[in-house]
């Protein structure tokens, strides 16, 4: 009889034995590991879930990479940020104490003290984090500023900011150190052309249309006195006289004043001895006539007005802005015309003592002023005061010598401290802007500015010159959807008006015996108050709004990194639920594994040892 192995399935027994072999190696791998699987291929359907968490998981380093760099960033921009402004507040308050001190020595500290500041921030401007300078936009290879020494003094045959400052000087100041304008009566000139002619002409034509003008001429006798004019340039009437001329004959010239007014001067011939000013008496021939004409002509044309007027059409020097008067014996005539621009005053009567005469002029720099003219009865005690003359013609000689005075002073005081400011203005320019200097020599005459060259001159600033939003010249993304911008660059208007301020402070000198130089200082003190001002802190670019955008900056940036703090976790937790083994359940997983393969051990070796010999 034949015993079929079939009943005995000790070949499955042994698979199953196998089988559960093979998930304990699992298991004492994934307790070793933590890890569930260890190849992709075993996650089977959660493998997609799987690479999609971990990509974002990618791309979430990436940002955090780049917030590291950025704070890194940020905070040496910030901490150079607050070191300038508080250089800033510094020299503010420096030039807020006023004065020049006792003895001058003030003068000679705010000197030295700007000097100083202008070598930190030009120092801290250059400064690089790790190769990287970050004062020039996305230019970020090599300094966005030159040395302190080389912008003041030049370097390599370039000139500097003092070069420049002293060429801008003689520019604005002219031949006579009058600032560009000019001072003149208004008054007609004889001459003889002829031994029985006279002439009259306008004195110059530069001081058109605020001078005395001559608009007609005429003659009772226009037989024995011949009129030609009037006519030309500069314009000329000439009256020829004849053996003819009768006692009452007349010579009319009408003479336009400034403002508009038409005075018609009449001079009557006379037999005898003249017995008004406006007569003149008939001589033994035409040339006597002429001569006695001519003397008549002179004691009656005496100039009664004042003009000032620019020298030209050019961007340098005083412009005149406003003229006006309180008194009833001036005809003021405001700035026509131009450019140039000119104005004028006529003395048609004598003013009052305290009455005044203004005079509105516009500085380099684009600061304005007025010049104050007081009228005295006694010899001038101050400057700006005019003495009442006996006739408006002494008077108006009395206005035009304070007037000049007054010039002379005004240009080295405000005039140079104006001009120390506009060659700032040229020297630094701010975004979007060019370098300027004075096109010359000569430069006391020049009517025109010309862009600087690396070649010739300086360049302060060469890093990236954007003439938007400094911020926005370098930009780094730190999550989807989020860019930190937080670009600086040196030529904005914060820095560039500490630098401007510095700078002019650093190259004024103020000479022991120089008597303006208190008043000189006391006039760049001042533009410095104004320009580092408080008030200036909510223009875009100022050292305020800079620290401002970077704080927005950091503020974004930190924001960012809670973010993917927060979201790496929850990535983290789900990846950790699809890769990750658990370790209390593959323990007990292990356990009842471990049972389950005793038992079959047990169970098939009982059943190995069963044979049917042992049966019969």
């Amino acid at each position: 009889m034949n015993v079929s192995k079939a009943l005995f399935p000790v070949s499955r027994g042994f698979a199953t034995i196998a089988n559960m072999q093979s998930r304990m190696d699992n298991l004492q791998q994934q307790l070793a590991t933590g890890e569930r699987y260890s190849r992709l291929s075993e996650l089977g359907s959660e493998r997609i879930y799987d690479m999609t968490i971990r990509a974002r998981q990618g791309k979430l380093e990436a940002y955090q990479s780049n917030i590291q760099t950025v704070d890194l960033r940020l905070d040496f921009l910030n901490n150079v940020v607050s070191r300038l402004d508080e250089i800033e507040a510094d020299a503010r308050s420096t030039a807020m104490t006023g004065g020049s001190g006792e003895g001058g020595t003030g003068i000679v500290t705010a000197q030295s003290l700007a000097n100083a500041r202008l070598d930190e921030v030009m120092t801290i401007l250059r400064t690089d984090l790790n190769g990287r300078f970050l004062f020039g936009g996305t230019n970020t290879d090599s300094p966005p500023v030159e040395q302190a020494s080389a912008l003041l003094d030049g370097v390599g045959g370039r000139d500097g900011f003092r070069t420049v400052t002293s060429e801008r000087k003689l520019a604005d100041a002219g031949l006579d150190g009058h600032g560009r304008v000019v001072t003149a009566r208004a008054g007609l000139t004889s001459g003889a052309p002829a031994v029985d002619t006279v002439s009259l002409t306008e004195e110059d034509a530069l001081l058109s249309p605020n001078r005395q003008q001559i608009t007609g001429a005429a003659t009772s006798n226009a037989a024995e006195i011949t009129i030609v004019g009037p006519a030309g340039a500069p314009v000329e009437v000439t009256v020829q006289f004849g053996a003819g001329v009768a006692d009452g004959d007349t010579v009319t010239i009408d003479v336009t004043q400034p403002d508009g007014t038409v005075e018609p001067r009449v001079f009557t011939a006379v037999a005898g001895v003249p017995a008004n000013p406006n007569e003149f008496q008939i001589g033994g021939t035409p040339d006597a006539t002429a001569d006695n004409f001519r003397a008549a002509l002179d004691g009656n044309m005496v100039a009664n007005s004042v003009t000032l007027a620019e020298d030209g059409a050019h961007p340098f020097g005083l412009k005149l802005s406003t003229l006006s008067t309180d008194s009833d014996a001036i005809v003021a005539t405001p700035p026509a015309g131009g450019p140039p621009a000119s104005l004028s005053m006529r003395f048609t009567g004598l003013p009052v003592e305290g009455e005044v005469v203004k005079i509105g002029v516009t500085l380099p720099d684009g600061s304005e002023r007025t010049l104050t003219f007081e009228a005295k009865t006694n010899a001038p005690a101050a400057d700006r005061q005019f003495q009442i003359g006996a006739t408006p013609e002494e008077t108006a000689a009395n206005f035009e010598a304070a007037l000049n005075t007054e010039l002379e002073r005004f240009g080295k005081t405000e005039l140079e401290a104006a001009s120390v400011y506009a060659a700032a203005n040229d020297f630094f320019p701010g975004q979007g802007g060019t370098a300027m200097r004075i096109d010359g020599p000569p430069f006391e005459t020049a009517t025109a500015q010309i862009a600087a060259t690396d070649a010739d001159t300086v360049i302060w600033y060469s890093g990236e010159d954007s003439a938007g939003n400094a911020r926005q010249t370098v930009q780094t993304s730190v999550d989807d959807g989020t860019v930190v911008s937080y670009g600086v660059q040196a030529n904005e208007t914060g820095i560039v008006n500490l630098v401007r301020s510095l700078a002019v402070m650093s190259v004024e000198s103020y000479p022991a015996g120089d008597e303006a130089a208190p008043e000189r200082y006391e006039a760049m003190r001042s533009r410095q108050v104004k320009q580092l001002s408080e008030g200036n802190n909510n223009q875009p670019g100022s050292i305020a709004v800079i620290s401002l955008d970077l704080g927005i900056a950091e503020s974004t940036i930190g924001q960012a990194k809670a973010r993917h703090t927060t979201h790496s976790g929850q990535l983290d937790n789900m990846l950790a639920d699809i890769e990750q083994a658990p370790i209390e359940e593959v323990a007990m997983q292990l356990l009842n594994l471990q049972t389950r393969l005793e038992a079959s051990y047990q169970t098939t070796s009982i059943i190995s040892k069963l044979s049917l010999v042992n049966y019969i």
